[in-house]
């Protein structure tokens, strides 16, 4: 009996060991660039910045590939109204609607909505930097070829952000938008996501798309779905794409390094 009941703790810890490792997993860039690029010679730092210019450090790059996030908080209110590039429904396009009423010439809703008072902001894609200047990015996708120019709105996939906002909050949004080309088409848009204060992981998923044209040669979107995910989520592809040539980075590695002060042993 006791033997068997070791047994049975046994695999208890082991599951439980087990459970915790897959917890622990960090994404990880799965491209890796020659020069000043590779991510094995280090220093690299993932960041963003408000529209005040101020740089927000989400985190690092390891000489592994893996990234590590460091997510700070800071107070988007003290920013003002002025900073957003848009009201919380117009970050996920959910205005200009059929049945939602009127808006100004910047698309806002002329009426008052419940989220009026809210400060948030949506943040893509992630910018890598390294010598004090950004030389590659991550845009946050679920396939490969939705990193080819011209392509986001042609392959049915998904695309991430991070997202800050000042409170706890629960977002459900349904919109009918008329298409922006011009044609009879509509584009179907929801969302529903219960938000955490502070950062927040979202997912767009282009559901479906709709041709049109004299041979359906022309694609837009038909369904759109924006829901909260994880940046441990094995649909999303961690890839570097550079941003500067390797010339400018070594002049910006040199211009760093003579400004510098040298490390005391």
């Amino acid at each position: 009996m006791k033997t068997q009941l070791l047994l049975v703790l046994t695999i208890i810890l082991f599951q439980s060991c087990k459970v915790q490792q897959v917890q622990t997993v960090l994404p990880k860039i799965e491209n890796q660039i020659t020069g000043e690029l590779d991510y094995a010679k280090g220093g690299f730092e993932l960041v963003q910045w408000d529209s005040k210019g101020d740089e927000i450090t989400l985190g690092r790059i390891d000489k592994k590939g893996a990234i590590h996030f460091n997510l700070p908080e800071y107070d988007i209110r003290a920013l003002g109204k002025n900073h957003m590039n848009s009201s919380l429904e117009g970050q996920f396009n959910m205005l200009k609607c059929k049945g939602k009423g009127a808006f100004d010439l910047f698309g806002q809703p002329l009426a008052k909505t419940p989220y009026d008072d809210v400060y948030s902001q949506l943040y893509a894609p992630m910018y890598v930097k390294k010598y004090g200047v950004f030389i590659a990015y991550i845009p946050l996708v679920s396939d490969k070829k939705m990193l080819i120019k011209g392509n986001f709105d042609k392959i049915i996939g998904n695309k991430y952000y991070w997202f800050y906002i000042d409170r706890v909050l629960d977002y459900k949004d349904k919109c009918i938008r008329p298409s922006f080309n011009g044609t009879d088409f509509e584009i179907d848009m929801t969302a529903d996501m219960s938000f955490k204060k502070g950062w927040n992981f979202i997912k767009r998923n282009l559901v479906a798309i709709q041709n049109y044209g004299e041979n359906n040669e022309h694609t837009i979107p038909k369904k759109i779905q924006y829901t909260l995910s994880s940046p441990k989520s094995k649909d999303v592809i961690w890839h570097l794409v550079r941003r500067m040539d390797e010339e400018k980075i070594q002049a910006a590695k040199k211009k760093y390094e003579l400004s510098t002060p040298p490390t005391k042993k």
